[in-house]
């Protein structure tokens, strides 16, 4: 077993070293209680509701950098959202990093048209699962938990846990209900999707973060205040697909039972 948190913050919003003191605290807090690994939102250092690029790549970063530094040296394996300035580029970017430094960057690949991702670059590297000591780890960022396909393909590729950094408003109430339980139950993954809350840029953020197992069974679900949900998770667990209810009568397996062959139009 493993214990995995999310830390639900409130995000200042261009204030990165306010914002790296919260997240600094939070792994404190996180690491005290024997954490393994501390998930924060999505772009948790720099904030989102930003209106133009040029003020976004101005508290961009580049990764590795002074941020994700700051994170690694903090004591636990992290996964949190920042902006990643690559170039002229600025792209809404998930960093899972630990004493060792940055071991995945992620960059978000479905990008709506609200705050930062109006002008972010969409992502442009594939959908992986690093090792880590707390298991085999992948990442989305917030509107990529609506494409079932991006679950799935981290299922496949080895994924144990899913980490979704969020910025969900009041009007993405349904996400917050429902996805989470859904991608973790479809892909037998365990699934953390951990939100912000407070207000910027016009929008009010509720937070609703969640731990849930590969069942599909919430383990720790906040509310609408800052908070660091703890819970246990069987990592090993999602590794043993084929579900046996009645041997030889009731028996599942959402990967072996696949049909590829009649799944081409998801590539078109």
């Amino acid at each position: 077993m493993t214990l995995v948190a999310a830390a639900q913050i409130d995000v200042a919003f261009a204030d990165k070293a306010k914002n790296l003191a919260t997240i600094r605290d939070r792994i404190h807090e996180a690491v005290a209680r024997g954490v393994k690994l501390v998930c924060f939102p999505e772009c948790a250092v720099s904030g989102y509701a930003f209106e133009s690029v040029e003020h976004a790549r101005e508290v961009a970063e580049p990764v590795p950098g002074p941020a994700t530094e700051a994170i690694a040296a903090a004591g636990a394996w992290t996964v949190v959202g920042m902006l990643e300035r690559a170039g002229e580029r600025v792209y809404n970017s998930a960093v899972l990093a630990g004493p060792g430094g940055v071991a995945h960057v992620y960059r978000k690949l479905h990008l709506p048209f609200l705050g930062v991702d109006r002008f972010a670059a969409p992502g442009d590297r594939a959908l992986a699962a690093t090792e880590t000591p707390a298991g085999r780890v992948g990442l989305n960022i917030c509107y990529d938990g609506s494409f079932p396909e991006t679950g799935r393909l981290l299922k496949l590729a080895g994924a144990q846990l899913i980490v979704l950094p969020t910025n969900w408003p009041e009007q993405a109430r349904l996400s917050i209900q429902h996805q989470s339980i859904v991608r973790a139950f479809e892909n037998h993954v365990n699934y953390v999707a951990v939100n912000r809350v407070g207000s910027e840029g016009g929008f009010r953020f509720p937070g609703g973060s969640r731990i849930v197992d590969f069942t599909g069974r919430v383990l720790a679900e906040a509310g609408e205040e800052a908070a660091l949900l703890v819970a246990d998770l069987d990592l090993a667990g999602a590794d043993r697909n084929r579900l046996v209810f009645v041997p030889g009568r009731y028996e599942i397996d959402r990967l072996a039972h696949r049909r590829t062959d009649m799944y081409g139009p998801l590539s078109r």
